[in-house]
């Protein structure tokens, strides 16, 4: 009884990491062919209104809850029109900065909604060391394309960067679909060849059963025409 216990919690635990496996590589598949269509454009590679976005410089840098720093991965919400209209003094947004044709995150420092700009600041100055920062360009509201609210995952970002590379979308990929389908190819033959040779086993039982069964009804016929010879010698 344990040991069928046993034996279940194991096939269950095997299909649940098979699932998240599944499920992994279906998201960064997803992710990556959308970042892979959306970067031409200048807009963010989302799934579900999330995006992620690798930081490359040190210009959050901090100690505050939505502080971040180089190489982390922060996830960020798409931003519509109505959702725009709620932004406030101290958000970190995102938008495509043409001055340097990147996408930038700082903090909004002023909103102008009668001309329809807003005004967004570094929290550090990373090139010398002290918080130092000036006003970047206004930005036109309707540009500003998400907000962060201080989801990351430190380190990260560097991962990103290489899976959005052609290496890199290839190796984390095309690779782990091309072995997962391949080691599927595999369990499928295997389990075609088991099915067949269960049916050819039981094909090989049933003709020898009936085998068996056509040589008694021979030896029965065989006696009994034994028996009725001797009984025509006694007479």
């Amino acid at each position: 009884m344990e040991q069928k216990q046993q034996s279940k919690i194991k096939k269950a635990l095997k299909i649940v990491l098979n699932v998240l496996f599944y499920a992994v590589i279906l998201f960064l598949l997803v992710f990556s062919i959308a970042n892979m269509k959306l970067k031409s454009e200048d807009n963010i590679a989302n799934v579900f209104n999330k995006g992620m976005l690798a930081v490359q410089s040190d210009s959050m840098y901090g100690n505050l809850d939505d502080s971040f720093q180089k190489g982390d991965m922060i996830f960020v919400t798409m931003l519509d029109s109505e959702s725009r209209e709620t932004l406030e003094i101290g958000d970190v947004v995102t938008y495509f900065d043409l001055s340097i044709h990147e996408f930038n995150t700082h903090r909004i420092v002023e909103i102008n909604t009668d001309e329809g700009y807003l005004v967004t600041q570094a929290d550090y100055n990373y090139v010398s060391d002290n918080n130092n920062t000036s006003p970047d360009q206004p930005v036109n509201i309707e540009d500003v394309l998400a907000i962060y609210h201080g989801s990351k995952l430190a380190g990260y970002g560097t991962a990103l960067d290489y899976l959005q590379t052609s290496t890199g979308f290839a190796l984390f990929i095309i690779l782990p679909v091309i072995l997962l389908l391949a080691f599927e190819g595999v369990i499928l033959a295997r389990s075609i060849m088991s099915i067949n040779r269960e049916k050819l086993e039981e094909k090989y039982a049933l003709e020898k059963e009936n085998t068996k069964a056509t040589l008694e009804a021979e030896k029965e016929k065989m006696r009994a025409e034994i028996l009725a010879e001797l009984k025509k010698d006694k007479k």
